[in-house]
């Protein structure tokens, strides 16, 4: 799940219809009509994957990770390409290996490290390998039993620091091979006792063994590393212990690498990603506003053994990426509305960087101010851009690996604005296919996860597409708890009942879209996967707008939800600190449970699960199922054989969204 919420009147019974006023989009942006084709599922497996922008030292060169579908082993094809900045030509440089990523310049450029696979069959371990970039093959330089889950080279190049798990434990109260375990924060899907990771250092002179920097029951979180200049520390996030809930408890850490020493750096506070200066002991991070967790990370800057201090005080957004640039001064990311945006910070002033239609997705930084980016447009899938030192124009294309999928025709994503209880909101509106002005067309929402450190955008979405070609507007609305509108907003799902104000929020938005006469209201369908299968079901059972409904891997009952998930720390920060077992617990989460309201239901409901989701829990699908089908409701629960919160490979990604396609075409119906 991810981030943010608000209250009406007791949702005990059907809700009443929050008024709301429409600001909607400016007249110039509504296209006169549109000729798109569209896409359909035969282009789903043409979309190629664009990650990893890692710009060489000088700024001429910069690495990518390319992956591309392989629908006969149900699995991405992957590879790392070189691309020249003057000339945009390309050159891929790991030919015949499989799962390559991660790819880390040396700090002179000479050599290029990254991450593959090194063994055979099931005794193969992702290791670190080093290419020299003027020729000969690349060459494993760690040899971890259990495999590197990140790295980072020392700004010397003469060594690499890596994390890896350590060794199950044996040898339990019963004897060798006993694997009962005590149960903590774990969800229900966990099977044996979690290992922490812990940090190595491996040199790279020829013959030098790995030496181990950190150990004990805590953990080290597999984000990121980083060496400070002068080799002296090695910051990482520090976890409590190994369980996933102790994610929520990350503190930003260093370790002291001549005396093994591990302190947390700055406040006491959630921090994540932190990343040293090119000079001195200065560290950057990300940190929990006013020490909460998950709701908004503030950017924040520290000195070993000093205070932290926010670098963009008047940057009021969930940061969520910050680098270095070689000036000190500082590159950070977060959602903006319905963009994905970039600012530079400097002197405690922020300027967003001009980035034309592309939405941020990652970036690294040359010493010469240059930048890399992997960005998106609302008409095309990711792709690598760069950006000049020194200018203020746009970033240049520099590949074009998603050109079969732009050539589509695919018709318009705009931002949509209106207004409930007190806030302006925003959301990514997409038009239909063959769209005419002064016709009625149906609307499909499909609502972002989370609920909280997350929000849509104006980006490419293959399952949108999908939709709006079946001539369908489709509404991606941002809700209180969304993280592209400031503290206050991401704050406002706090509270005793957390899917009643978002729920609020969604219904105003839909009741703005219908006052501009372009909404079949009679053709109004919801959806969402995670935190927005949560408000899916929330909004079905709490209001009569919808005919058909998919509510993928919901929180479907919120008691259920606490007791085996993965995560059960996030619910009672959704809840204000509240657990079912305090006092009044129990009635609140039942309240926030659309289970409970499961008769009031009248839209057709596609129910979608991993089997093996520990994230949100199946058994509450089944619950929900089970009182739908009961109550003699219209409903299908399709399960998905597949560990995690969602399927990863790309046949089961391709099903699910073609499922969730053809419920809707069948039920609200879509052209």
């Amino acid at each position: 799940m991810a981030r943010r919420r608000s209250a009406f009147r007791s949702s005990s019974s059907l809700a009443r219809i929050p008024n709301a006023l429409a600001l909607g989009l400016c007249a110039c942006l509504w296209p006169a009509a549109s000729a798109a084709a569209g896409m359909t599922f035969g282009d789903y497996y043409k979309i190629v994957g664009v990650s990893d922008a890692r710009i060489a030292p000088d700024g001429k060169e910069i690495v990518v990770t390319v992956s591309r579908v392989n629908a006969k082993k149900d699995d991405y094809d992957s590879e790392l390409v070189l691309v020249n900045v003057a000339t945009h030509a390309q050159r891929v440089l790991t030919y015949g290996r499989d799962d390559v990523g991660d790819p880390q310049w040396s700090p002179d450029g000479t050599r290029l490290a990254f991450v593959a696979p090194a063994g055979t069959g099931e005794a193969a371990t992702p290791q670190v390998f080093v290419l020299p970039m003027n020729g000969g093959d690349a060459q494993p330089v760690t040899h971890a039993k259990n495999g590197v889950e990140t790295y980072a080279w020392r700004r010397d190049g003469a060594a690499i620091a890596y994390v890896t798990q350590d060794d199950a434990h044996d040898g339990g109260p019963l004897g060798p091979h006993d694997d009962l375990f005590k149960v903590g924060d774990d969800g229900f899907t966990t099977r044996k006792l979690p290992v922490p990771s812990h940090l190595w250092v491996q040199n790279l002179r020829a013959g030098s063994a790995p030496e181990r920097l950190t150990e004990g029951a805590w953990s080290i979180y597999a984000d990121r590393i980083s060496w400070s200049a002068d080799g002296r520390y090695i910051a990482f996030e520090r976890l409590p212990g190994a369980r996933f809930d102790d994610i929520l408890h990350s503190r930003v850490a260093a370790v002291d690498v001549a005396t093994k020493q591990v302190s947390v750096v700055g406040e006491d506070s959630w921090g994540l990603s932190p990343v040293f200066a090119p000079r001195g002991h200065e560290l950057a991070f990300t940190q929990g506003r006013d020490h909460t967790f998950v709701t908004h990370q503030d950017p924040a800057v520290v000195s070993i053994g000093g205070s932290s201090r926010n670098p963009a005080p008047g940057l009021d957004r969930d940061v969520d990426f910050v680098d270095w640039t070689p000036d000190g001064s500082l590159l950070l990311g977060a959602a903006d509305r319905t963009t994905r945006a970039l600012w530079s910070a400097s002197g405690g002033k922020v300027r967003r960087v001009d980035l034309g239609d592309v939405q941020f997705g990652g970036a690294s930084v040359a010493r010469n101010g240059a930048v890399a980016l992997i960005g998106s447009t609302p008409t095309s899938p990711s792709e690598l851009y760069y950006l000049a030192p020194g200018t203020n124009e746009p970033p240049v294309r520099m590949t074009d690996y998603n050109r079969a999928i732009a050539d589509l025709g695919l018709p318009p994503t705009h931002e949509f604005q209106w207004q409930n209880d007190g806030f302006i909101e925003y959301g990514a509106l997409t038009y239909p296919v063959g769209y005419a002005a002064g016709k009625k067309y149906p609307l499909v929402l499909v609502i972002h996860g989370g609920p909280t450190s997350e929000a849509s955008t104006v980006a490419f979405s293959p399952l949108v597409q999908m939709l709006a070609a079946h001539g369908a507007f489709v509404l991606q609305p941002n809700y209180r708890g969304s993280d592209d509108n400031g503290f206050a907003y991401a704050h406002a799902i706090i509270g005793r009942e957390p899917p009643l104000g978002p729920g609020t929020d969604v219904v105003a938005a839909v009741h703005a879209l219908e006052a501009r006469g372009e909404i079949d209201e009679s053709r109004i369908g919801v959806s969402g996967w995670s935190a927005g299968g949560w408000l899916t079901s929330w909004l079905i059972t709490h209001y009569d707008l919808f005919k058909a409904a998919v509510s993928g891997a919901a929180v479907d009952d919120a008691v259920m939800q606490y007791t085996l998930s993965q995560i059960d720390s996030y619910m009672p920060y959704l809840f204000g600190g509240m657990t079912p077992w305090n006092p009044g617990g129990l009635e609140a989460y039942r309240q926030s449970s659309p289970v409970t309201y499961a008769a009031n239901v009248k839209a057709a409901t596609l129910i979608l699960s991993d089997t093996g989701d520990s994230r949100a829990p199946a058994p509450q699908a089944y619950e929900f199922f089970s009182a739908l089908r009961d109550l003699g409701k219209t409903v299908e629960f399709v399960a998905i054989p597949a560990n995690g919160h969602h399927p990863s490979d790309p046949v089961q990604n391709r099903a699910v969204d073609e499922t969730w396609v053809g419920w809707m075409v069948q039920h609200l119906p879509l052209p």
